[in-house]
């Protein structure tokens, strides 16, 4: 019969620094990996100040990227822009100009702010840029329809790839009134999943 010899304290020790030492370390690379898979973003009121910054020497902002991911946002903003029921709301919550939408078939009329920019993201992998508009908000700031909020409506940064994610589809969905926005906090509160992030110059 083998008898197994018992662990002594010092052995249980031992073991125990070696797995905290290879759990600290491996923390550490999955957090060094998150970071790493921020991608180059910037953030543009006009398609002219995209161009324009791509003109400039030492920039991953292209013409060709200016144009597509503008086109990009474009198609976006038809899908998922908000919308609401009431004009003078949706000019509250966005804080500027909004515009009138026919719905077909005779649904009525819905309003939706116009585009207050886009934000152009250099994609992982060689996969290009992507692009989603971004609209003003009654608390101060800008956000995505897929909740990316910003507190500028220029400049560059980091960002995760989901800052990319599309919004919900609203072209077909019921216009937001007074008590959804009282509900939820307004457009860019309750469904902002990556957080306010700071542009510089």
């Amino acid at each position: 019969m083998t008898i197994a010899s018992p662990r002594t304290p010092a052995t249980s020790r031992k073991r125990s620094r070696h797995v905290r030492l290879a759990l600290v370390g491996a923390t550490a690379f999955t957090l060094s990996a998150c970071r790493d898979e921020e991608v180059p973003s910037a953030a543009f009121p006009t398609l002219d100040a995209c161009l324009e910054a791509a003109a400039g020497p030492g920039t991953w902002v292209t013409e060709e990227s200016c144009e597509s991911g503008f086109g990009e946002a474009l198609e976006a903003h038809v899908e998922t822009a908000p919308r609401y029921d009431d004009q003078a709301l949706c000019e509250a919550e966005h804080g500027g100009e909004c515009m009138v939408e026919e719905r077909p078939g005779g649904g009525g009329s819905v309003f939706l702010p116009l585009m207050a920019g886009y934000l152009l993201g250099n994609m992982l992998g060689g996969r290009g840029a992507r692009a989603q508009p971004f609209y003003g908000r009654s608390s101060g700031g800008f956000a995505t329809p897929g909740g990316t909020v910003l507190n500028r409506s220029s400049g560059s940064t980091s960002l995760s790839p989901n800052a990319y994610k599309a919004g919900p589809a609203t072209r077909t969905a019921a216009p937001m009134t007074r008590a959804t926005v009282g509900r939820t906090g307004g457009f860019g509160a309750a469904r902002t999943g990556t957080g306010t992030r700071g542009f510089g110059g």
